[in-house]
């Protein structure tokens, strides 16, 4: 498989004992660059029939997904409306200190669960999840660690799995990207950027707890637990919860 950070997120198990299907809710990073054994794979092994792709316009023009046969794309910008500056890898760079990268990355999580244009998108994420009976779901953004990162949590936490197991799969990102983020450093140390700006950029590339524990607290805060925050926010509520366990939970 020639996709970075790419995990099907079956087998985890919930706090009633139930387990998440394989091959049914897959997260990645962006489907740019497949080979046709990937292609392949991902529709007869992985039975991938929907892929949602939260990346902004101008990151889909650049790297646009490859289409695969049988499988239905969907574009959801997650941060249409959102009053972070900047989401882009240059911006990142261009902040230059560490603190200031930690900072926007914490504004940006804030906003995953906030603004309006992710409130309205994750919701209709969680739909396409919910109708997509006969296969699996693959989502993903850039690079598949932020925007899926909070995805995959607010699905897994909607089924009842645990925060060790949620935070666990959330760090992994760490570890799948290594690769990949050297290769993105090395290109902009090659376009002449300083050492402070790769620091910057080598964080804004990596996840970390705090961030993924500040939208839960966000969450928490402004609607009290992940449910009421479904329904409110989202527009699903229980029916359409009951309904993502039956599809995803064996």
């Amino acid at each position: 498989m020639n996709i970075t950070n790419f995990r099907d997120l079956g087998g985890m198990r919930t706090i009633h004992g139930r387990r998440v299907r394989q091959h049914k809710f897959i997260r990645s990073g962006q489907l740019v660059g497949l080979d046709e054994d990937t292609k392949r794979e991902l529709v007869d092994r992985y039975q991938v029939t929907q892929v949602v792709d939260f990346r902004r316009p101008f990151e889909r023009q650049e790297s646009p997904d490859d289409r695969i046969d049988g499988v239905t794309f969907t574009n959801i910008d997650l941060l249409e409306q959102s009053g972070t500056s900047g989401t882009s890898l240059d911006d990142f760079a261009s902040l230059g200190l560490a603190d200031q990268v930690n900072g926007h990355m914490l504004n940006v999580y804030h906003d995953l669960v906030m603004n309006p244009a992710a409130q309205q998108g994750y919701g209709k994420f969680l739909r396409i999840v919910v109708d997509n009976i006969q296969g699996a779901t693959l989502f993903h953004c850039f690079a598949g660690k932020d925007r899926t990162g909070f995805a995959a949590a607010l699905v897994l936490w909607l089924l009842e799995v645990d925060d060790t197991q949620v935070f666990a799969d959330y760090l992994k990102t760490n570890q799948e990207r290594v690769a990949a983020n050297n290769q993105l450093l090395d290109r902009f140390r090659a376009k002449g950027f300083d050492q402070d700006s790769l620091d910057a950029l080598e964080i804004a590339l990596c996840v970390k707890k705090e961030y993924l524990a500040h939208a839960q607290q966000t969450m928490i805060e402004a609607y009290g637990d992940v449910f009421t925050y479904a329904r409110q926010a989202l527009g699903f509520g229980p029916d359409q919860v009951e309904a993502l366990r039956r599809n995803l939970l064996e």
